[in-house]
């Protein structure tokens, strides 16, 4: 979403995703066919002392070279807000200040204070000449100090997306995405849904239910099984039936950091779409041995590096 006005001369594009648990890098580039390669991917747990400087980005940086590559990296769910608007009729010399103008009162902090992008939203029918935007918000200071850290350390970082974006990369590299699929991406404290079609993003949506919700033993987690079903429900007639589209058949969950019991075959009779748990020689071609922690943790910087989309507002 936010390009910085720099491209290196390279296939080849590297994740690099911080957050309060550790560093994620995923290197990914496409081989002569075309198909993407997963070229490098690793999790590097932060230490608990309060100076890591041997183990923190700038280490990692400069043991994979990442001064040499293009980065990418994401910013953290809560650090931005992603509207759906219309799109303002003005002169495309003018749509930066018209978009900032009509979201203005949709945040809750100055306009002057804040970086802005946008991506179009399809079509809801063959008829529909209204044309509409999802514009990402975020405080520009947030911006900044994401930019800082990373470049600070010595990353050539290019882009900073958001976790929908990647989302949408990975999933149209899966073969659903072709008739419509439906996508969950798990943290700890909730749940990213999207929707997309031939590449687009059609239906974004934060659940607040988490992979740690799911694994509380203290209760009954079928109520929340259900709440979640409830709402993807939604969310699947909402795609069918305000963009006019057939129904979606395939539901793929991204690598969950913790094994989660139960949940596959419950979404699966309650939705009645083939639901399934995906693994990363679904994305892309990878010959990596890693885990399925690992993988997880290394989802959303290798929807980063899968960006191929450098336009900018």
């Amino acid at each position: 979403m936010f390009a910085l006005g720099k491209r290196k001369k390279t296939n080849s594009l590297t994740g690099i995703v911080t957050g309060p648990e550790g560093i994620a890098l995923a290197r990914v580039q496409p081989d002569k066919s075309g198909q993407f390669v997963l070229e490098s991917c690793e999790f590097t747990a932060l230490p608990d002392q309060k100076d890591p400087s041997d183990t923190g980005p700038g280490k990692l940086i400069k043991v994979h070279g990442l001064d040499k590559q293009a980065c990418a990296t994401i910013l953290p769910v809560g650090d931005y807000k992603l509207l759906a608007i219309d799109a303002p009729e003005v002169p495309p010399s003018e749509l930066r200040a018209a978009i900032r103008w009509r979201v203005h009162d949709m945040i809750d902090f100055h306009i002057d204070d804040a970086v802005i992008d946008v991506f179009d939203i399809p079509p809801t029918g063959p008829t529909d000449n209204l044309k509409k935007l999802y514009v990402a918000v975020a405080r520009s200071a947030d911006v900044k100090q994401h930019i800082d850290q990373l470049e600070q350390a010595g990353a050539c970082l290019e882009i900073i997306d958001i976790p929908e974006l990647a989302i949408r990369n990975i999933a149209t590299c899966l073969p659903g995405d072709e008739q419509g699929i439906a996508t969950l991406y798990f943290e700890a404290d909730l749940c990213l849904m999207t929707i997309t079609h031939q590449s687009c993003l059609y239906i974004t949506r934060t659940l607040d239910i988490g992979y740690r919700q799911l694994l509380d033993t203290s209760s009954d987690t079928k109520p929340l099984l259900d709440r979640l079903a409830l709402e993807i429900q939604r969310s699947l007639d909402y795609y069918e039936h305000h963009f006019h589209q057939p129904p979606v058949r395939h539901l793929d969950i991204l690598p969950v950091a913790e094994s989660l019991p139960g949940l596959v075959d419950n979404l699966q009779n309650s939705l009645g779409v083939a639901t399934r748990v995906i693994e990363l020689n679904d994305i892309l071609e990878t010959r990596l041995a890693l885990d399925n922690k690992t993988a997880a943790r290394c989802v959303l910087a290798i929807g980063a590096a899968l960006r191929r989309d450098f336009r900018s507002l």
